[in-house]
């Protein structure tokens, strides 16, 4: 799956129906998700990808879903790989 499908199906979810016109342009701040929400949805993206986001909400919330999408790709590309145990 791809990491747009699974940010659209994270931010779906925690949504309750609010995102389901969700396109790449859409604001997060329009989906009308509080901040709770806003939290649920960078912890379990930060679970699911082993990423660290920004702890800024508020650029978060001026950020378009296109934005998301863009920034947890870069962080992904970023993250150094886990090197292989070495045998002792």
């Amino acid at each position: 799956m791809s990491v747009q499908a699974e940010l659209e199906g994270i931010i779906k979810k925690h949504a309750a129906g609010k995102a389901e016109q969700l396109s790449v342009d859409t604001m997060l701040a329009e989906i009308g998700l509080d901040s709770i929400d806003m939290a649920e949805i960078v912890f379990e993206i930060e679970d699911k990808f082993h990423i660290q986001l920004p702890q800024n909400n508020e650029e978060m919330t001026s950020a378009t879903f296109a934005d998301l999408i863009h920034l947890v790709e870069r962080l992904i590309a970023g993250k150094p790989s886990v090197p292989s145990p070495q045998a002792t």
